[in-house]
């Protein structure tokens, strides 16, 4: 029996925001019976954030990246910080609002990208695998 609707997950990140990018845009695609998800970035968004994506290897189409701020706090049912800044960062979150911590570092160059790109999509991977199993 599926969910009555997808959980809603905002992935935060504090640097320049491609890990939450990454990890919305694996969670959207590969989770998508179970999940929506928004990417999250702690300060305000530059065309430089997408640039240094595309840079490292990551396309990031048309995807929109959030504030957190109450709005979006308020339409989640699960905070993921990305990194431990994210995670000190995070606003009081309602009732019924879980937050987890999966720190990832900052990628310095393109085999950080990779090894980090992994580390997320198998983190997201296990997201998903647990909702299956409440399924």
């Amino acid at each position: 029996m599926p969910y009555k609707r997808k959980a809603r997950v905002l992935f935060v990140d504090s640097g320049d925001a491609c890990r939450a990018r990454l990890a919305a845009q694996f969670a959207n695609s590969l989770g998508a019976a179970w999940m929506e998800a928004r990417a999250v970035a702690l300060h305000e968004a530059t065309l430089a954030h997408k640039a240094k994506c595309a840079l490292a290897g990551i396309d990031l189409p048309d995807q929109t990246l959030h504030r957190l701020d109450q709005e979006n706090i308020a339409w989640a049912d699960l905070v993921v910080a990305l990194d431990e800044m994210a995670n000190l960062a995070c606003p009081s979150l309602p009732e019924g609002v879980q937050k987890r911590c999966y720190p990832f570092p900052q990628p310095e160059n393109a085999d950080d990208w990779q090894r980090v790109r992994e580390a997320i999509q198998q983190r997201v991977e296990g997201m998903i695998g647990g909702m299956r199993m409440m399924r």
